[in-house]
């Protein structure tokens, strides 16, 4: 038994010393020549699509970007006024591979959306964001989850 017990350490020992290990060198080193702020500036033109109690509506509508004061950081508009959707949020910016990202987790005056949202812009132009919002509509407010895909 403990041949066994020692023939299966061994064989274990020995598997051990073949698994390879990756070379993070293959990744490409990305130089970039604007800041975030600057490289995803623009407007953004595409469908919102806006899921609630009632079902899943689509608008079109905008998110523009424009680089503010700190280059790390952006102003979003989101714009959808079939929706009534019209606010503008600071939000940090950063690049991602050969796109960018942004998003704002701070529910404040800074934040004229009033939630937390995020986005992402690939390689091509395109963003995807995505936020649940509360909105009023009548006398009840109602929650809502917004998505936005569209092109620079």
């Amino acid at each position: 038994m403990k041949k066994y017990i020692l023939s299966a350490f061994a064989a274990l020992a020995l598997s051990c010393t073949f698994v390879a290990c990756g070379d993070d060198n293959d990744d490409p080193n990305i130089s970039y020549d604007t800041t975030a702020a600057q490289g995803s500036a623009g407007t953004y033109s595409g469908t919102w699509t806006r899921t609630g109690d009632d079902g899943t509506t689509s608008y079109s509508g905008t998110i523009t970007l424009a680089a503010a004061s700190d280059a790390n950081a952006t102003n979003v508009t989101f714009s959808c006024p079939e929706a009534d959707l019209n606010a503008t949020s600071l939000a940090n910016v950063w690049h991602s591979n050969y796109g960018f990202q942004f998003f704002n987790q701070t529910v404040s005056s800074a934040n004229g959306l009033g939630v937390a949202f995020s986005g992402r812009i690939d390689e091509s132009g395109n963003l995807i964001s995505s936020f649940t919002l509360s909105q009023k509509v009548g006398r009840k407010n109602y929650e809502f989850k917004y998505e936005f895909i569209g092109k620079k």
